[in-house]
């Protein structure tokens, strides 16, 4: 597969821009801590209350003095002020402060057209095209119009059009933990066979395989034995009008050489029927 290209120089110096090495942790304020997570405690004037804790499965964390506290799905200011509320049952006036760590519970997913699918988990929080640097890029046949990024049961407005083809920084969102970043096929950049083949489907359209009707038949697979091999036709959109074209591959399997084969175009749809005998 082709990666897709980022067209225009203002495009590429925005994309290198914001691809940069992920290693430091996350500390915007909002950042939900989660399982795994690591946060450093302190609370000033009182050294033996300092702790370095990890976030238990349960969701908790272990400190000294006021025992198992529960971190996970809050902010760091919300931890703050829930440690404090605790310790000052048991310290007068103390002033807590919480940072967090390490992230080891930031993951995010990716469906569709990237080098490389599947689960990525970061340290720290990333941006949308820091995502998409870690999965390899995007490929060539993506759909920017359809794509999108999954949170929960929503869809986040991101224009992937705006953002990879016009270097719309505004768009480069940082993404949530979970969130599912989905990039689907472009169906004009595909040929569809259908019918009597063994294996119907997709077939990506590269211009340099130069697609014909018979090239496509051979790549799913062939004929089954009920193909009705003289009526197969080619659904064709051109100029908003989809154009029926017949085709009879017996005669093209017996005239191999006489150049009747027919080239495909990025959207066709080659449909061989069954037969009725």
């Amino acid at each position: 597969m082709k990666h897709w290209g980022v067209v225009g120089c203002s495009v590429l110096v925005a994309v290198v821009a914001a691809i940069v090495v992920v290693s430091q942790p996350a500390v915007a304020k909002e950042y939900v801590i989660g399982v795994a997570d690591v946060v450093a405690i302190s609370v000033l004037d009182n050294r033996d209350l300092d702790t370095v804790a990890s976030v238990n499965p349960g969701g908790k964390i272990a400190l000294p003095l006021i025992g198992e506290v529960q971190a996970a799905g809050l902010t760091a200011a919300e931890l703050t002020q829930r440690l404090t509320d605790e310790y000052a049952k048991k310290v007068k006036a103390p002033q807590v402060t919480v940072s967090l760590r390490e992230v080891n519970s930031y993951r995010f997913y990716f469906v569709g057209k990237v080098a490389k699918p599947g689960m990525y988990t970061s340290r720290s929080e990333v941006t949308l095209l820091q995502a998409i640097s870690m999965a390899g890029g995007i490929l060539e046949g993506v759909d920017l119009a359809q794509a999108y990024v999954a949170r929960g049961t929503q869809r986040v407005p991101v224009d992937f059009v705006r953002l990879m083809r016009q270097g719309d920084l505004t768009q480069n969102i940082t993404l949530n933990p979970d969130d599912t970043i989905v990039l689907p096929d472009n169906p004009q950049l595909v040929i569809y066979v259908m019918g009597e083949v063994k294996q119907p489907g997709m077939l990506p359209f590269v211009k340099e395989r130069n697609w014909t009707a018979t090239k496509a038949v051979a790549a799913v697979g062939g004929f089954t034995q009920y193909a009705a091999r003289g009526r197969s036709y080619l659904i064709r959109e051109e100029g908003g009008k989809k154009l029926t074209i017949p085709i009879d591959f017996n005669d093209l399997m017996k005239n191999p050489e006489a150049g009747k084969d027919v080239p495909l175009s990025a959207g066709d749809i080659l449909v061989v029927p069954q037969s009725l005998f």
